[in-house]
């Protein structure tokens, strides 16, 4: 609490309590209200857009030293929150009402600032989602994404489901482009695996 706070030294004066909320636990649903505003102190939490057919698309990530900008939008202009949120690794957050978070934005030019910052940087996060949807290929948003999982380790657990949620498509499509990439040795598919060996290859092989 004492790092969050020293981080972020405006939340001194509010009421904030840290509360811990364990992998799997719903933040906060589309179409929901916004009582409460929270700052992640540890864990990551994720944000998402669910479609009618129920198909998952992430928009970002908040980790440590971070809020979502849809539950300040919530607690400052709009009534409801605009898409979903779930703990993703178990979390301590430190939560306050859209009261005093409301009061905070007021009385604080530090917390102004931070919130104009959130909201800048977000806007690129959310930005970059739809140039990739609207303009870039699925063998590409897929190898661009595959090549971040490996970034620290060339072996990635992650399932065919788990990166179509990512990527906002169906596990089919992913599946059916996995192989792709198998056929061409550009990856090696496992249960519950995906390796890469070479993560420039994979790359260049769908910017040709």
């Amino acid at each position: 609490m004492t790092t969050l706070i020293q981080h972020l030294p405006f939340l001194r004066h509010s009421s904030a309590v840290l509360t811990p909320l364990p992998a799997g636990t719903p933040v906060f649903t589309e179409g929901s209200g916004c009582g409460k505003i929270g700052f992640v102190q540890s864990g990551v939490i994720r944000v998402f857009k669910l479609s009618e057919t129920g198909r998952e698309i992430t928009l970002y990530r908040l980790e440590a030293g971070e809020s979502c900008i849809l539950s300040m939008s919530c607690a400052l202009s709009n009534p409801i929150h605009q898409a979903s949120a779930v703990v993703e690794e178990d979390a301590e957050v430190l939560i306050l009402t859209t009261s005093d978070f409301q009061h905070l934005i007021e009385k604080s030019h530090e917390a102004r600032n931070y919130v104009f910052g959130q909201f800048a940087s977000r806007l690129t996060d959310v930005m970059i989602v739809v140039e990739e949807v609207v303009f870039k290929r699925m063998d590409e948003r897929l190898a661009s994404l595959l090549a971040e999982f490996a970034s620290t380790q060339a072996t990635i657990t992650k399932t065919h489901e788990e990166l179509a949620v990512e990527l906002g498509t169906a596990r089919e499509v992913v599946s059916r482009t996995l192989k792709e990439f198998e056929r061409q040795d550009l990856v090696r598919l496992g249960r519950g695996t995906i390796t890469v060996p070479d993560k420039k290859a994979l790359l260049h092989s769908v910017r040709r």
